[in-house]
């Protein structure tokens, strides 16, 4: 029988769709990334003459290049996701550090996404930004809700403990 409370596993619900919600963000960059280049040439002093004069070709082939947002944005997501789902399996196995540690996690890149907001992307990403934030938030409030904290400080009981001998 899990013996997991409902707030850790609605956590590990949640955590799963936000890495689904990255997954897909990753997908719309790789397919939009025409929005991002325009988007980030109109914010660029550099390039915001030559966007307007000559268009997003002559952006691309001009002396200022564009970032490489896919790349960046994929190697980001695997990273992420592959710790977070690590973490995940021990916060669900009631280790406190995992907690910690996860919570770190999704605090910096809430901040990311703040920062990444104050950029004005395409409003597609920037509703992707706050489908991201809420299901991490929400994921913060299961982690450190009191059914989920009772949990992991557990007292363990005797019948648990390997018999180390005599």
């Amino acid at each position: 029988m899990d013996e997991r409370p409902g707030a850790l596993k609605l956590a590990v619900r949640l955590l799963r769709a936000l890495l689904l919600a990255g997954a897909v963000s990753v997908l719309l960059m790789l397919l939009r990334t025409d929005d991002l280049t325009r988007a980030w040439a109109e914010g660029n002093p550099a390039t915001r003459d030559v966007l307007r004069d000559q268009g997003l070709e002559a952006v691309k082939d001009g002396a200022v290049a564009p970032p490489h947002f896919v790349p960046v944005a994929l190697t980001l997501f695997v990273t992420l996701a592959l710790l977070l789902g690590v973490l995940g399996v021990f916060v669900s196995n009631g280790f406190e550090w995992s907690r910690i540690g996860m919570t770190l996690v999704l605090f910096f890149t809430g901040v990311a996404g703040v920062a990444a907001i104050r950029t004005d992307p395409p409003a597609l990403f920037v509703v992707c930004i706050a489908i991201c934030t809420a299901l991490g938030l929400g994921v913060l409030a299961c982690l450190w809700h009191p059914a989920t904290s009772a949990y992991i400080h557990a007292e363990v009981t005797s019948d648990t403990h390997v018999d180390q001998g005599a």
